[in-house]
């Protein structure tokens, strides 16, 4: 991915408290068709302090699983770190602290469903809907899909405490290569960033991010594999 130089993450209209945060992820997450569907701002966990997703990566055993394109693969190899630290090195989840970081088309499975109707991904991406076969108009990847571990979803992993996390050059390319159907590029990255699923913490550079994760004693692993 090209890393073309870019301003700081706009801080307009995501500077909440952290509080406001964390109860708008409690009550989305607690409902995963409303985190599916919904259209309202919410608040963007990270925007003040970049680093505030590695912060909350906790206990002795703290991984980031790093994707580009596959986000399905990166979303069963997370489940199955988990269940295998569990049940063949007894590691307790509490022990065992999970991230998936995106970018480049991976980021994909991080966006809104509203989005993913408004802004055609599904044609775009390339990703059917299993339910239909046609171009997918919504976020395949927030709720589980059959043929793949139950558990093996967005909403699912944030219940178990999997922290996501959003290049910002991969937003801001993905919403200059959306601009060239129609529309300005800051206005429709200023509508990406705000349709994050909530909860996501979106970094000004995902490579940057993941070094100063590194530094702090989070392993990495590099996962894209297709399915």
């Amino acid at each position: 991915m090209s890393h073309p130089t870019s301003p700081p993450v706009a801080r307009r209209g995501f500077l909440f408290r952290l509080s406001q945060a964390t109860a708008a992820l409690t009550a989305l997450v607690a409902n995963p068709a409303r985190l599916a569907g919904a259209t309202e701002p919410v608040a963007l966990w990270g925007t003040a302090d970049h680093d505030a997703w590695i912060a909350r990566l906790k206990g002795d055993h703290k991984v980031v699983i790093h994707v580009h394109q596959h986000f399905m693969t990166a979303l069963v190899d997370a489940r199955t770190m988990l269940a295998n630290a569990r049940e063949s090195y007894s590691v307790p989840e509490s022990q065992f602290s999970l991230a998936v970081a995106t970018h480049g088309p991976a980021i994909q499975g991080l966006l809104r469903d509203d989005l993913w109707e408004k802004r055609a991904l599904g044609a775009y991406y390339k990703v059917n809907d299993p339910k239909t076969a046609a171009a997918a108009t919504r976020n395949i990847y927030l709720t589980p899909q059959d043929g793949e571990p139950p558990d093996a979803a967005v909403s699912e992993l944030m219940k178990r405490g999997v922290t996501f996390v959003v290049c910002n050059v991969a937003l801001k390319n993905l919403a200059k290569r959306l601009s060239a159907s129609g529309g300005n590029a800051d206005a429709i990255y200023e509508e990406l960033a705000a349709g994050l699923v909530p909860g996501a913490f979106l970094v000004p550079d995902v490579f940057v991010s993941m070094q100063r994760a590194q530094k702090r004693g989070v392993a990495y692993i590099f996962t894209d594999r297709s399915r």
